[in-house]
């Protein structure tokens, strides 16, 4: 019996003396990033060390399509590498640079895809972004983001950033609609068809199957990150659109929330776009 007891404690040894041998396996961001060995390898470091974001530039279907409920029946095409650095600068100026920190560090996604573009084998998305509950595609990592030369093309593709960015955080419940801008909506969006009816109701948004409680709360996101107090002031509230007070209403409940949620002024946000 002793003998036994001294076999098996010498084997419970050797067990031992194997396990530790062994090595732990990489973490993910070992396994993803980084991707190169080119400068803007360190930006996208740099991201990831800061805000557990992971910056691809080649990625899988799954990466781009990868939903809570559905799939993205389009395609996302791995990003030209000559133009990585030029669609990363676009990213940080526009984005990073552009949301208070407060704002990022709570609203960041999973993935950040930077694509060549975004559509079908052989067509285009003409706005060539796109969101999901995980990933920020942005579809402009080609010649055809230096081809936006002007000021005019330049802010689309700058509102258009901000506006999926904020899509995708409203997927993810990162943000949401607040209950005193709810309370101000119509029972029905459907019977939302006209300009008097968008005044009456203070809806940003364009009419049509994608006009929601959440694209109508996005739209006002949207409006004050990229037009200053000035330009609101001149537009929406203007006396011949804000009939009934709804927008100033609705864009009160909007600053109230972000205020509340995340401690900032979102405004400034657009008085600096």
């Amino acid at each position: 019996m002793r003998c036994y007891i001294l076999i098996l404690a010498a084997m419970v040894m050797v067990a031992c003396r194997k396990e530790a041998k062994l090595t732990p396996s990489e973490p993910e961001a070992v396994k993803l990033l980084p991707q190169g060995n080119h400068s803007y390898d360190d930006s996208i470091m740099a991201a990831y060390n800061k805000y557990s974001t992971f910056i691809l530039y080649r990625f899988t279907q799954h990466d781009y399509n990868y939903n809570q409920i559905d799939k993205k029946i389009d395609s996302a095409f791995n990003a030209n590498p000559a133009y990585i650095g030029p669609a990363l600068r676009f990213v940080y100026d526009n984005l990073f640079n552009a949301l208070p920190e407060r704002l990022l560090q709570k609203t960041m996604p999973y993935r950040i895809l930077l694509a060549s573009y975004i559509g079908g084998k052989h067509t285009r998305s003409a706005v060539n972004f796109s969101a999901t509950y995980a990933a920020l595609t942005i579809g402009w990592a080609d010649s055809t983001l230096l081809q936006q030369s002007t000021p005019a093309q330049m802010n689309v593709l700058r509102k258009n950033l901000i506006r999926f960015y904020m899509e995708r955080a409203f997927r993810a419940g990162a943000i949401s609609t607040p209950a005193d801008f709810a309370a101000l909506a119509p029972a029905d969006y459907s019977n939302i068809q006209t300009p008097a009816l968008k005044n009456q109701y203070g809806i940003i948004e364009p009419t049509g199957a994608y006009l929601t409680l959440g694209t109508d709360f996005l739209g006002y996101v949207e409006a004050i990150c990229t037009r200053s107090m000035a330009d609101m002031e001149s537009t929406y509230f203007s006396p011949g659109v804000d009939v009934k007070g709804n927008y100033r209403l609705k864009y009160n409940a909007v600053i109230n929330y972000f205020q509340s949620e995340f401690g900032i002024n979102l405004q400034e946000v657009g008085n600096a776009f």
